[in-house]
């Protein structure tokens, strides 16, 4: 038998940390492999974590709500299966999940003190002891605090792993200070749609302020789609808007390779293949899955898989392998009457292109006229430091070109462009 750590895993290539959402199991259950076991909230989406082994949970070692590093244990579980993983558990659990060893003698005993006198009674052993006994593990923001409020750490309960003092316990042992003012009731306990929401708003809100460090630049078009429109509902088997202008945003990438490339502490990475993050709006906050290299799939294909990808991210069943792989993002919020928008990036990406409403503008056409024209306005948001003003405006002349020229839009026997 064995102890072996169950730990928070990497369910998306950006996923850094993930937040306890609840235990599916108590300690002392016995579980099996592949059941699960918790649930989690990553960066996109919230979802179970499976049990990699048949076994008993032996210890829980995260609370709800707290956040947790990728590959940090969250559990541990008593299994005898640990012949199965070739040794992956060989090696010593790193420092993070060891218990904090106890000092030989306690701080106190490091202050300067007065030599005794010749004769004097020396300490015993046992008053050693019994100061070592009143040792307690603890956080040093929950040292700090528990000296600020003169209270001493063995009368406090720990809830940490390894009886470890948390923050939280020390400010539960706080004695609440009286005031002359009635105390406001207690919120009510969110229930779980209202969980997951707030979950969602702190990972967008994280993710965004990663975005707000980038230098970003949006630049704009209006794409006359009068072409497209004659014969979307033949030729193009009445495939959406948004399929269409995935299409061609995808396809004006594989032009424009430089823009398909992520923005990494090396540089600027290229990418192969191209992957198109589509923003949904979804009720309990934005998700992206990933439509990979759009411009080669067969355009009812395409069609399917976006139907597919709204229809799942709206029930709340998109599985964290859809929600990978993306080098570019769509944002079409022309249903909702938009005009036009600037899409924020999301790091690494270096590139996301947002749609308004698809309908009829007055033009200035041929021979100076003015006339009823169907157009969307669109803007390509660009990392500067991938590229630059001209990158951004070659790939929107672009994307004109492919609009007014229906037929590059049916795809599937498209070549890819070498760089």
């Amino acid at each position: 038998m064995a102890d072996l750590p169950l730990t928070m895993p990497k369910m998306s290539m950006t996923m850094e940390e993930g937040t306890m959402v609840a235990w599916l199991k108590s300690e002392g259950d016995f579980v099996k492999a592949g059941e699960a076991i918790c649930e989690v909230a990553t960066d996109k989406v919230d979802m179970e974590v499976e049990s990699p082994f048949d076994g008993t949970l032996a210890r829980i070692m995260a609370f709800e709500n707290d956040v947790i590093k990728v590959g940090v244990a969250i559990g541990m579980i008593t299994t005898d299966a640990d012949d199965l993983l070739g040794g992956v558990f060989d090696e010593p659990v790193p420092d993070a999940y060891v218990e904090p060893a106890r000092p030989l003698r306690p701080a106190v005993l490091a202050e300067p003190v007065a030599i005794a006198p010749a004769g004097a009674p020396i300490a015993t052993v046992g008053a050693a002891s019994a100061v070592l006994s009143e040792w307690r593990p603890a956080v040093p923001r929950a040292r700090v605090l528990a000296r600020e409020h003169g209270l001493e750490l063995h009368s406090i309960t720990p809830t940490g792993p390894w009886g470890t003092i948390r923050v939280v316990d020390v400010e539960g042992a706080v004695a609440p200070t009286p005031s002359p003012f009635p105390s406001p009731a207690p919120d009510a306990p969110l229930d779980a749609a209202a969980g997951r929401r707030r979950r969602t708003r702190q990972q967008v809100a994280r993710v965004m302020t990663a975005s707000a460090l980038v230098p970003q630049f949006t630049a704009f078009l209006e794409l006359d789609l009068s072409s497209v429109a004659r014969v979307r509902k033949t030729e193009l088997g009445g495939a959406s808007w948004t399929a269409l202008l995935v299409r061609a945003q995808a396809l004006a990438l594989r032009e424009h390779s430089t823009l398909n490339a992520f923005w990494t502490a090396d540089g600027v990475v290229p990418n192969d293949d191209i992957g198109i993050a589509l923003a949904i709006d979804a009720p309990n906050g934005l998700l992206a899955p990933v439509l990979r290299n759009p411009d080669v799939v067969p355009l009812a294909e395409l069609v399917q898989q976006i139907s597919e990808a709204i229809v799942s991210a709206r029930e709340g069943k998109v599985e964290a392998s859809v929600l990978t792989g993306g080098t570019s993002v769509f944002s079409n919020l022309g249903g909702l009457g938009v005009d036009s928008f600037n899409a924020l990036l999301t790091p690494p990406q270096a590139t996301a292109l947002s749609a308004g409403a698809v309908k009829d503008r007055i033009l200035v056409v041929d021979g100076g006229a003015f006339g009823a024209r169907l157009t969307c306005i669109v803007g390509v948001t660009v990392d500067h430091r991938v590229a630059d003003g001209g990158d951004a405006a070659r790939f929107l002349a672009s994307l004109k070109d492919i609009v007014s020229s229906p037929q590059r839009l049916l795809g599937g026997t498209t070549s890819r462009l070498t760089r």
